[in-house]
């Protein structure tokens, strides 16, 4: 087996995220993002994380409870439960189950019975930050890592929008490495963009451009550069992420006036993810990120379609969404396919290193990359990106490790 090879095998872990797999467990190390707040009223909602069913309430004191989908006693689902002061009520025998799975009732048990001691049902910590909803699905459930505070979910001098979670049906993976990719987009989504007079100049094919790509606390970023309008500047793109699955997206001009976009990765299972997004701006830019919603979800412009034309996905062109998923869907799961990386994927490499370095630590019993220690609860993270024109001088402090 050539050295090609034997990596795109090892990379087939990451395709992987059920429990006891290795990629599985990695995961099960960190918070995930589950739901946003509001979409979590006076009904249970099942969700599935990481290839297990399970269901998300608030319990009549408000609590918040991720408990399993089904009852321990037969296997109903408690997506139709019933939501009590202490937990959450299988409808078909009337079992209760509190946020920490430990079963409070048993009405059809004879008077006195204690069986309900020595049931516990499954049930996972869960937090609410910034409008959305993260589980931790780790061991040591009773003292779990510190919940990362990325500043566009705790700043409280603007305002934050948390746009509806996206069903993708393919691998994380294929999305997720997307986004240190910068360079794709002056290829695939100059169609998406040109009406943008000021951007067309990034959005032009840069040719000798240079990019670099740096590990950091949390993760990693990318810096991508090329001569800008004057011989002193250049034009610069920077891209942030955090382990396992967290990004920040950035463009000229919004990030001036403190703009952040955060998307949040969830795997459901090997093959469909869920990606959550919050939005952030002070609030002299309110009617910024109302413009920038309005046109993130505008439909596609109207793209001639030739009768003959029978491939699935057409038309695609002039929609960011839609042109990435035609690219990403149809690339088959990592580490099962064949690839040949270019000087354009330094990015990917890395985070690939990065996300092999977190199984293995995983494995070793260690911690991986991008948890936070407890001493650092309460630190705010940025995860800065933008799209700017830099003095040469400015935009090398950027690259220097």
């Amino acid at each position: 087996m050539d050295a090609t090879a034997q990596v795109n095998r090892d990379l087939s872990v990451l395709s992987h995220v059920g429990a006891g797999t290795a990629g599985g467990e990695m995961f099960r190390r960190y918070w995930l993002a589950v739901s946003r707040a509001e979409d979590l009223t006076d009904i249970p909602l099942a969700v599935k994380v990481l290839g297990e069913e399970l269901v998300l309430f608030r319990d009549g004191g408000g609590r918040l409870g991720l408990v399993g989908l089904h009852c321990s006693h037969r296997g109903t689902s408690l997506e139709y439960g019933d939501i009590e002061s202490g937990g959450i009520r299988c409808p078909y025998h009337g079992w209760l189950y509190d946020v920490e799975g430990n079963c409070l009732d048993q009405p059809l048990e004879p008077r006195g019975s204690t069986f309900c001691q020595k049931v516990k049902h499954l049930a996972y910590p869960v937090r609410e930050l910034g409008g959305l909803i993260f589980a931790y699905m780790g061991p040591h459930k009773s003292n779990p890592p510190p919940l990362p505070r990325y500043s566009a979910l705790v700043k409280e001098d603007g305002v934050r929008l948390v746009l509806p979670p996206r069903h993708w049906d393919y691998s994380w993976f294929n999305f997720f490495e997307n986004t240190i990719d910068s360079l794709h987009a002056f290829f695939l989504h100059k169609p998406s963009r040109a009406d943008r007079s000021w951007e067309n100049a990034f959005w032009d094919y840069p040719g000798n451009h240079h990019i670099e790509a740096a590990r950091t606390e949390y993760g990693m970023q990318t810096v991508v550069h090329w001569p800008g309008p004057t011989p002193d500047t250049l034009y610069v793109r920077l891209t942030t992420l955090a382990l396992p699955t967290v990004f920040s997206l950035g463009g000229r001009g919004v990030e001036e006036q403190g703009f952040e976009r955060l998307l949040f990765v969830t795997p459901s299972d090997d093959d469909n993810f869920m990606v959550y997004s919050c939005d952030f701006v002070p609030r002299s830019g309110e009617q910024l990120i109302k413009k920038r919603d309005q046109s993130r979800y505008a439909p596609p412009a109207a793209e001639p379609v030739k009768e003959y034309d029978k491939r699935k996905y057409v038309p695609y062109r002039g929609q960011v969404w839609k042109e990435d998923y035609v690219c990403q869907s149809t690339q088959g799961k990592v580490g099962y396919r064949s690839e040949q990386l270019a000087t354009s994927d330094r990015g990917v490499i890395l985070l690939r290193k990065l996300l092999m370095e977190a199984v293995e630590t995983v494995r070793r019993g260690g911690e991986p990359l991008g948890i936070i220690p407890k001493h650092k609860e309460n630190e705010i993270i940025t995860l800065e990106a933008f799209r700017r024109i830099l003095p040469v001088s400015e935009a090398a402090a950027l690259m220097t490790p």
